[in-house]
């Protein structure tokens, strides 16, 4: 059903009125929406901020415009939906403690399947990134300190030597690096930093004896020092 929408930011609140109607199956996949004039009508707004909306959903790929014939729901509009939400989501440090709940969840088991499979040259890549982060650390050099932390948690994921999951994980890579960019300037990189280099030399070490099974209970220690820390900062914004 279409309701009207807010005076307020007029053609984003007909972006939103638009994707909930794609999302609960108002609007299928494939399908033509209704005309300019009756949407203009239905939504109670002007036809300028129609035309401001479904200009945005085309370019995202959610519509597509068909000179003569009409405004299509896009094959890939859900998908399309998600993802930008997603994105949006990851973007919020408001979800920083979920965000970081998922990298738990992925880096556990990240960790487990590449002390398995590690070589030494694994282990030599991961030592040298925690000198040159511990270097970072002391300097007080943020994106180095940056830089070196995604790349160990990133050289672990490449050892596994799945595609799929390297992939993915490196999707999350600029949110990843903005939760840690963000949790430092709170923290300060020497307090966070001095817990965290003493975990990853524990973890190098389960992986240089195969040890599966530790790297996995060291990665759910240090993710979980993450997520009480992050946990701790939200309470402070709160009061």
């Amino acid at each position: 059903m279409v309701t009207p929408v807010s005076k307020t930011q007029v053609y984003e609140a007909v972006y939103d009125s638009m994707v909930d109607l794609i999302e609960d199956g108002t609007w299928k996949v494939g399908e033509r929406i209704p005309g300019e004039i009756k949407l203009a009508k239905d939504f109670q707004v002007s036809r300028n901020s129609l035309r401001t909306a479904i200009k945005v959903l085309d370019s995202n790929n959610i519509l597509t415009c068909k000179p003569g014939v009409g405004t299509f729901v896009t094959e890939n509009a859900l998908r399309e939906i998600r993802s930008r939400r997603l994105v949006s989501m990851m973007q919020d440090t408001t979800y920083a403690k979920e965000i970081v709940e998922v990298r738990s969840i992925l880096d556990k088991e990240i960790a487990y399947q590449s002390a398995l499979k590690c070589a030494e040259k694994d282990v030599k890549a991961l030592q040298d990134c925690i000198d040159h982060l511990s270097d970072a650390a002391k300097e007080e050099n943020l994106d180095s300190v940056i830089f070196w932390g995604s790349r160990f948690h990133e050289i672990i994921a490449e050892i596994t030597g799945n595609q799929v999951l390297i992939t993915i994980y490196k999707s999350l890579k600029s949110e990843l690096d903005h939760d840690r960019l963000w949790y430092l300037k709170r923290r300060g990189i020497h307090e966070v930093y001095q817990e965290y280099i003493e975990e990853d030399r524990k973890i190098i070490e389960a992986f240089r004896n195969h040890d599966g099974n530790l790297a996995r209970e060291l990665m759910v220690r240090h993710m979980d020092i993450r997520i009480h820390g992050i946990t701790e900062i939200a309470h402070e914004n709160a009061n």
